[in-house]
């Protein structure tokens, strides 16, 4: 096997491991028509420089990961997320959130974490995605992030090495891991749940 892929692996593995080794955090998993619809608050993400700067006028963004992972395997079963653009409003004396094209205005900074990182009922995946999975026992991720670099940005900033050197993308996925990172992030996980049958 090649260093750089034997190097790629454990770092794919690290990461699992590491990621099901996070502490649990309690969080509601109602099951609905074989899909798990789950509920936490993700609110810690929002400590006093956060809320300071929510509260300052410039767009800043809040957004919320969440993953459903098999017991002590890194196979991700699906993925979703959301996202918070949220401006507070110096004239009106509020908030304007904004979540994909619908804008909502909130009085409080308080009203807004609780809609952007107070999770109620949210599905994350279909029937068929946990359908193989059943009986199986499996956790959910979740990574809550402020003012998160985008991936096309990220890209613009660091740009992968041409050539044959096989260190290069190794350094450069290093690199771009560190610079690319959120402003905050907060990451947990769910205790471990039975796929029903």
């Amino acid at each position: 096997m090649r260093p750089w892929l034997a190097a790629l692996v454990l770092l794919a593995s690290a990461g699992a491991y590491a990621q099901s080794n996070l502490p649990a955090r309690d969080m509601r998993v109602v099951w609905d028509r074989g899909a798990p619809k789950v509920s936490f608050s993700a609110k810690d993400l929002a400590d006093e420089r956060v809320r300071s700067e929510l509260s300052g006028g410039l767009r800043k963004r809040l957004v919320v990961h969440v993953s459903s992972h098999l017991k002590g395997s890194n196979r991700r079963i699906t993925h979703r997320t959301f996202a918070c653009d949220v401006t507070r409003d110096l004239w009106e004396d509020g908030y304007l959130v904004r979540i994909a094209t619908k804008t909502m205005r909130f009085k409080t900074l308080e009203r807004v974490l609780d809609h952007c990182l107070a999770v109620e009922g949210l599905f994350v995946g279909e029937p068929q995605q946990y359908e193989r999975d059943k009986g199986k026992e499996i956790y959910f991720f979740v990574a809550a992030e402020f003012n998160p670099i985008s991936k096309k940005q990220c890209r613009e900033l660091i740009r992968p090495t041409s050539g044959s050197d096989p260190v290069g993308p190794i350094t450069v996925s290093i690199v771009r891991r560190r610079i690319c990172q959120a402003e905050r992030t907060v990451e947990f996980r769910s205790e471990f749940f039975e796929v029903p049958q």
